[in-house]
């Protein structure tokens, strides 16, 4: 009975936390408290820490007062059970990173620092709190999501009615792809020939003036303008870029309506094939995004495909199935395209191959030597294939090398800052060295916190040496202010963690002007109506509760954190085979240039989300 009482007690203290945190989330001003100290207004301490606490503590509205009411009763009805066959730290350790990017993305959002929590002694306990408060209420979601999908796991597919059959069962590929087709032509419609970013024109007009280099794929390069000329030979511009619209649609499509075959393969619950469809149809940033045409998508449609193969390989690798020439055909053309459509595809490529014939070796490998070369044939052939394009093809064609500074994001911000913040301590040796390799004299004012485009492109070291002699001064001064270089690091990644922050991108415009390629592309004026309606409906979409969480790049990681956890407790390490193209997507987020909500980057991971429940259930039911 004490016990019971107990539990009670630490239940409602866990509630009071959870409300605490958001309710200061939502309604304090923790940056003004700083600003009003710094003015002198406060003159002693009592009355100093009472005005801080009018900042925390808000006018609750009606709105608050339910809100709360909400939480309150989520902690008495939800009990906090632990699913079976999954230890604690599965659900702890993401609830631990979910409540820090939490706490600490509030502060790098509203400051681009860290200054909110560690400002001095009030700030640092309310970060404390708010920290708590949300760790308890991420462990009690985690554990109350994970449990319900073991309990999945274990029941049978129920009959179902004649329009699910039709839709999952007998038509698992095209009845998915006809549904998605229909929500998405109005967004088609509306974008018609399809819209554009810098990037699209930035490709045609190296293609155009023939100075080609690898900044961006010249495999996405040529195919956009090939297909652009090919266009135009049939009527116009205009065509080949709705043409490229339509390529790019094709293989995404292709690859969503391959995940529900797999489900269906799979036996996944009706229930998620569902709610997979419904993210697909109804999240406003995967129509909207898709019809832009970039490098982006078909990139994006190849990693969705390369999980998805590789959910079936562990799968047939565990059965003792064979590895059919289908499966092996595909494998190699999603590798290669993978690494074709972004430069650092090829890092998704080889570790997806390393992970994929270490687990073959392991389990079957001794006993199937040929079953394990079909494996190793099947990644071993593409990455012999593009590094012979990467390292002889392009600069046999003279594509030009675009140097190392893209993968050189997180030292060039940590110099920036650093400059910026401890210039006095630079020596005139440092500075000499640093200026070798970026534009030392105007870092400082170059330095942008969220994005190191600015730094990035002021790189101009000539030679190996000149590189080496910078990374010493880097590391020195690294270990110097190591504070320092964290925050610029976090500063500069921690949006793919943050579940506050939102796509603002609403592409909808196609117009290029022709100056720059000599290929015009237009927009039917007619269309202008439907084009303004369709903008409306993807910013509506975009503020929907619960459906907006699919187009957040900090909920998709925590999602993808937790099911790495889980499976990692439960035993199930061979699935991270399966999802090891999206771990490293995610880390090539972390080491790139920006995150400034460009949810492109973390696509693959978004677009792959539908169909993670479904692989988690399967991957449940062999406890």
């Amino acid at each position: 009975m004490r016990k019971e009482n107990l539990n009670s007690v630490i239940n409602w203290i866990c509630a009071a936390l959870a409300c605490f945190a958001l309710m200061v989330s939502m309604n304090a001003d923790l940056a003004g408290i700083g600003a009003e100290a710094a003015g002198g207004g406060l003159w002693t301490l009592l009355a100093a820490n009472i005005k801080k606490l009018e900042y925390i503590l808000p006018t609750f509205s009606y709105r608050d007062a339910f809100f709360a009411l909400m939480i309150l009763f989520f902690f008495y009805k939800v009990p906090c059970r632990w699913p079976e066959h999954v230890p604690r730290l599965s659900c702890r350790i993401p609830a631990v990173l979910a409540a820090f990017f939490l706490v600490f993305g509030y502060s790098f959002r509203y400051t681009n620092s860290w200054d909110l929590i560690f400002m001095d002694s009030f700030h640092l306990l309310i970060s404390v709190v708010v920290f708590a408060g949300y760790y308890v209420l991420a462990v009690r979601l985690f554990q109350m999501v994970i449990r319900y999908l073991c309990k999945k796991a274990q029941e049978s597919n129920t009959s179902c009615g004649k329009w699910t059959t039709l839709l999952f069962e007998t038509h698992a590929f095209a009845g998915p792809l006809l549904v998605i087709m229909i929500f998405w032509s109005p967004y088609i419609l509306a974008k018609f020939p399809g819209a554009s970013m810098p990037e699209t024109l930035a490709e045609m007009r190296q293609f155009y003036w023939g100075t080609i280099n690898n900044y961006y794929p010249p495999l996405h390069t040529i195919m956009l303008s090939l297909i652009m000329q090919l266009g135009n030979l049939l009527g116009s511009y205009t065509l080949g870029f709705f043409l490229n619209l339509v390529l790019q649609l094709a293989m995404l499509l292709s690859a969503f309506s391959y995940g529900f075959l797999l489900m269906k393969r799979w036996k996944t619950p009706y229930l998620f094939r569902y709610l997979a469809l419904g993210i697909i149809c109804m999240t406003q940033f995967f129509p909207m995004e898709s019809t832009v045409v970039e490098k982006d998508i078909p990139y994006t449609a190849c990693v969705v495909f390369l999980v998805l193969l590789l959910a079936e390989l562990v799968r047939i690798i565990k059965d003792s199935e064979p590895l059919s020439k289908k499966q092996i055909a595909g494998l190699i053309l999603v590798c290669l395209g993978t690494a074709g459509f972004r430069n650092e595809g090829i890092y998704l490529v080889l570790v997806s191959a390393v992970a994929a014939i270490a687990y073959g070796w392991s389990v079957i490998g001794k006993e199937n030597l040929k079953k394990w070369k079909s494996i190793l044939v099947a990644f071993l052939i593409p990455v012999v294939l593009i590094l012979g394009y990467q390292k002889v093809l392009l600069p046999a064609c003279g594509v030009e090398d675009n140097g190392p500074k893209e993968a050189l994001s997180i030292p060039f911000q940590q110099t920036a800052r650093y400059v910026r913040d401890y210039g006095t301590e630079v020596t005139a040796e440092e500075a000499e060295i640093i200026g070798e390799v970026l534009d030392y004299e105007n870092l400082a004012e170059l330095y942008d916190p969220i994005t190191s485009d600015p730094v990035k492109y002021t790189y101009h070291a000539e030679t190996t040496g000149e590189l080496l002699d910078y990374f010493r001064v880097w590391a020195i001064q690294l270990v110097k202010h190591p504070a320092n270089a964290v925050e610029a690091t976090m500063n500069n990644a921690y949006g793919w963690f943050y579940q506050e922050g939102y796509t603002q991108n609403y592409m909808m415009t196609s117009r290029i002007d022709g100056q720059d390629v000599r290929w015009e592309i237009n927009q039917p004026a007619k269309l202008a109506g439907v084009r303004q309606v369709m903008e409306r409906v993807a910013k509506l979409l975009s503020r929907v509760p619960v459906l907006n969480w699919f187009e957040n790049a900090g909920m998709v990681s925590m999602l993808l954190i937790l099911l790495v956890a889980v499976w990692i407790g439960a035993g199930k390490k061979r699935y991270l085979v399966a999802v090891s193209p999206l771990i490293v997507a995610v880390l090539v987020c972390i080491a790139g240039p920006t995150f400034n909500y460009q949810m492109r980057y973390i696509m693959p991971v978004m677009f792959s989300v539908p169909f993670l429940a479904g692989l988690f259930v399967q991957s449940m039911r062999e406890l």
